[in-house]
């Protein structure tokens, strides 16, 4: 028989151990959810940095070996488009099906009241999963849904949101509009939060700066997040070869790993840093545990996704540590800014992007201005209490109003 404790398990279903900001809002919303209501339970397809996190936070952490997915599509040629695999998605098939069989056996010795999903396979394994026991299930979508081949991969997850979920959490209104109409009834914008004790404008990010070798009276810009072309740190770089040319005291600090791809691009920026001559005045820090300290460290930060990001941590993050914002204007950007309170450029000029950072760069008074704009912006709409509290009604009413809740655990006891 299920134990006395009255909280309410729930399962988060993760698709990756390697922590990129899907698996950080895991670890936040985890950490943060009220002890007397809920017990988190985090599935993990491997051991990393995400799993560690949570056994060090008292979270109870399950490995789930299953499949990996295969790329559904391939190129020919390095000039031409992609084109659909089929043969790859018939292993996708066979693999989620595989994962689905392994979680539903892992659940019935959890006994979740609820699965929470993040992640596209975890979406489809983890859904079928919660489906076959009558487990109520919310998908915690956090990426924009492909586009390609005519929005067919758009088209294929609607019609599963359609059957899966009994709840869809977005955190951008760009997401929620790819939904099916009939899906938008039931999907939640939910923007990500922050801890605003942890990331705040009174640290101190000199250590940072001594064990980079960067001067302490130096200006800093800084940039955080994976290596990987979409995140655009090679505008950043080209703009700041510009920007190093008419400024002696200023460096470029790159803060991030490639996580979930190979090395090609971060070996890429490196090659263009020692092609430009900027070796002494480019900093890569790499992945980072200490991240309020090097948010510290830098003097305005520059975000320059060039598509799909929404409600980045990394950019609350730093808006949260009280830093102005350049950033390239996509609409999951311009959903989180302070309106009319930071800068904004079009997504690719590097000359805009440059001669937004040295406007920032000389005029300390407007500086300053953005620096407390973000910062107020942050805690009145970011902070950790905020966005667990709406995380925490969604799972409530999606528990609360599922038809097979109780059948769940009265097969699971029997």
């Amino acid at each position: 028989m299920r134990c006395t404790d009255t909280r309410l398990t729930i399962v988060f279903v993760e698709s990756a151990a390697a922590m990129g900001g899907v698996q950080f809002s895991t670890l936040y919303l985890a950490q943060h959810l009220d002890p007397a209501k809920w017990l988190p339970v985090v599935v993990c397809p491997d051991e990393g940095d995400l799993t560690r996190a949570c056994c060090g936070s008292g979270i109870d952490v399950h490995i789930l070996d299953c499949p990996r997915l295969r790329s559904t599509s391939f190129q020919i040629g390095r000039n031409f488009a992609r084109v659909p695999n089929p043969l790859n998605w018939t292993w996708d098939g066979w693999a989620t099906l595989v994962a689905a069989r392994k979680l539903a056996r892992l659940m019935k010795q959890v006994k979740p009241d609820l699965i929470v999903t993040k992640g596209l396979f975890s979406h489809f394994y983890g859904g079928l999963a919660a489906r076959q026991l009558g487990i109520p299930c919310v998908w915690h979508v956090q990426d924009f849904i492909s586009e390609r081949f005519g929005k067919l991969y758009q088209r294929f997850f609607g019609q599963l949101a359609r059957w899966i979920p009994d709840h869809v959490v977005v955190d951008g209104a760009s997401i929620s509009r790819q939904m099916d109409r009939t899906v938008q009834d039931r999907t939640t914008v939910v923007h990500n939060g922050v801890d605003t004790q942890v990331f705040r404008p009174d640290l101190d990010g000199r250590s940072i700066r001594q064990s980079l070798g960067i001067p302490l009276d130096a200006m800093v810009v800084g940039h955080v997040g994976r290596m990987t072309p979409w995140k655009g740190q090679h505008y950043l770089l080209e703009a700041f070869a510009s920007i190093s040319a008419a400024t002696e005291n200023v460096y470029l600090l790159f803060a991030g790993a490639p996580v979930f791809e190979g090395d090609a691009y971060q070996r890429s920026l490196e090659k263009l840093t020692a092609r430009l001559g900027l070796e002494d005045r480019v900093k890569f820090a790499g992945y980072r545990h200490d991240l309020p300290l090097v948010f510290a460290a830098m003097d305005l930060f520059a975000f320059t996704s060039v598509e799909k990001d929404t409600s980045p941590l990394t950019l609350l993050s730093a808006m949260s540590s009280g830093l102005p914002v350049v950033a390239f204007d996509i609409e999951g950007v311009r959903e989180v800014l302070p309106p009319g309170e930071q800068l904004m450029v079009p997504v690719g000029e590097v000359g805009s992007l440059s001669r937004a950072i040295q406007r920032l760069l000389f005029d300390v008074a407007l500086r300053q201005r953005f620096a407390a704009s973000a910062r107020r912006h942050a805690e009145s709409e970011f902070g950790i209490e905020r966005y667990v509290s709406r995380m925490q009604n969604v799972f409530l009413n999606t528990n609360s109003q599922h038809p097979k809740r109780k059948v769940f655990h009265a097969i699971a006891d029997a």
